[in-house]
């Protein structure tokens, strides 16, 4: 009997760590080769220069705090930053944080509405940029909200020829940690799971097949899952290929850090310099 005993456990045991190996093992992926763009010194007086309206939420801030220090970096004085829906008289980087996080039709549908009141008629340049928490797994329809922004920047590239829009791909998250996979496992996972990095990287693929062009795509999501090395982060979950926010770039899983900060303010003012040529 003990000997029976001992045996279950044993087969229990081997069972429950295969379990939690399979719970905590994520399949490595190879990523599209992506070379995240620098900012020349041509870039950043050329963008100075200009009038430019960027609608973001959450980790556009990140962006804008950064921007300063990519100008001092390269001993440029930089724009004036402003956080205003109003539109700027001379050359300045006006900003807004733009609608509702987890409603990102109506961020596209409040970004139409800022550019028809009068923004339109000043600015050179307009980016959009959703945010992660906008893409969630069961929460959002992509084929929707890809077909409204395509929509809006086609009927405001069409009504106002002289600004050059910029779209932008959806910002990541980090891959979650052991113990996240464990609670998720549990059912109780947060927000910020695999899951949703694969929803994000549906609506992306569509806005990289759509905006092709030198300045037209602002693709803060390849640039986020760049690691110093220039390898992509990128997983497979159920056959589907994803890509995640390089942990070093982050200050916590949907946010970047200093370091991340300068990296995508220098590729925003990169696309943004192309988009005015």
């Amino acid at each position: 009997m003990r000997k029976l005993i001992l045996l279950v456990s044993g087969a229990v045991g081997a069972g429950a760590l295969f379990l939690l190996g399979a719970i905590l093992w994520v399949s490595p992926a190879d990523g599209d080769a992506y070379e995240t763009p620098v900012a020349s010194t041509d870039d950043l007086r050329a963008v100075a220069g200009h009038r430019v309206f960027f609608a973001h939420k959450s980790v556009g801030y990140n962006i804008v705090d950064a921007l300063p220090g990519v100008y001092e970096d390269a001993g440029l004085e930089a724009p004036r930053l402003d956080e205003s829906r109003e539109a700027p008289a001379g050359p300045a980087l006006v900003h807004v944080a733009n609608g509702e996080n987890g409603d990102p039709l109506g961020k596209i549908a409040e970004f139409d509405r800022t550019m028809r009141a009068g923004m339109a008629d000043e600015v050179d340049v307009a980016v959009l940029k959703l945010c992660y928490v906008d893409f969630r797994e069961g929460e959002v329809d992509v084929d929707e909200v890809f077909a409204a922004y395509r929509e809006t920047l086609a009927a405001l590239s069409r009504d106002y020829p002289e600004v050059a829009f910029v779209a932008a791909t959806s910002p990541l998250t980090t891959e979650r940690g052991p113990m996240g996979k464990v609670r998720a496992a549990l059912g109780r996972g947060d927000t910020l799971g695999p899951e949703h990095n694969v929803v994000r990287e549906r609506f992306n693929v569509l806005m990289r097949a759509e905006y092709t062009e030198p300045g037209t795509l602002f693709d803060i999501a390849a640039v986020q899952s760049t690691d110093a090395d220039g390898d992509r982060v990128a997983y497979e979950r159920d056959g589907s290929r994803y890509y995640a926010m390089d942990s070093t770039l982050a200050s916590d899983p949907g946010h970047l850090n200093a370091a991340g900060g300068r990296v995508a303010a220098s590729a925003f003012l990169a696309t943004v310099a192309q988009a005015l040529r």
